[in-house]
């Protein structure tokens, strides 16, 4: 017959492995929520920058057209200037100096004019760019808030399912036997790796090494520890319901 107490201890014992693979593996994707919404903020930015740096261009643009504008008015003054003159010339040459002038300014404020029209249809284009930015920034403003209380609501639910999980644990501690879980810590500490491992067939149920049938006997058995002779984990035959009953009121 099967030494039922070794086996039931083994049991105990993987069973806290388990525990522990779920605490892990809960801590491992908390530790991911602060870099997942590390990055959605980083997306958030790269379009904010984007929106204002486009900003920046349509300020500079309108800039730059007011100072055409202005130009023109200046023109403009520069012109009256010379057409009240043309009223007080004495000879011919002065008249013919001031049409010079007025002719120069006429293509300087053509020139100004075809520079004011190009810059209209630059404003016009980083109005639209702007107001077309500006929109995706707010929608992602709102997804990226919505995907961050939901990323917060995760990290609060995995912090409740490690408690629930650390008092199973505490729990099933008192059942182990303490040189195994002794053991048991010290490999994890160590080696990081378990400790046990259940046969599941006539194979190790961790590295799949198929287990001789001398060995896979003395395992069921269970008189003494038996390791895989390949991953070092200590074997257990895996009770069924009836025979876990039957050796806890024993």
């Amino acid at each position: 017959m099967p030494d039922l107490n070794l086996t039931l201890e083994l049991a105990f014992l993987y069973d806290l492995q388990q525990i522990d693979a779920e605490i892990l593996t809960r801590h491992k994707r908390l530790k991911l929520i602060p870099n997942d919404i590390q990055k959605l903020r980083e997306d958030f930015r790269v379009h904010e920058q984007k929106l204002n740096a486009l900003k920046d261009q349509l300020s500079q643009a309108e800039k730059e057209q007011r100072f055409r504008s202005a130009e023109i008015e200046t023109l403009d003054e520069q012109r009256k200037k010379y057409q009240a003159q043309l009223t007080a010339v004495k000879t011919n040459s002065e008249m013919k100096a001031l049409y010079s002038q007025l002719e120069f300014l006429d293509q300087q404020e053509e020139k100004i004019e075809d520079q004011i029209l190009e810059l209209m249809f630059i404003v016009d284009d980083l109005g639209g760019e702007v107001k077309k930015e500006h929109e995706i920034l707010s929608t992602k403003n709102v997804d990226r808030k919505a995907e961050e209380a939901e990323l917060q609501t995760i990290a609060q639910d995995i912090k409740a399912d490690i408690s629930e999980i650390q008092e199973k644990r505490q729990n099933l501690i008192q059942k182990v036997n303490p040189d195994l879980f002794e053991q048991y810590q010290s490999r994890v500490a160590t080696q990081h790796t378990n400790l046990v491992t259940p046969v599941v067939g006539n194979s190790c149920g961790y590295c799949k090494l198929t287990i001789p049938p001398q060995m896979l006997n003395e395992v069921k058995q269970a008189r003494k520890k038996i390791a895989c002779p390949s991953c070092k984990l200590i074997l257990f035959e895996l009770l069924n319901l009836e025979q876990t009953d039957d050796a806890t009121g024993e």
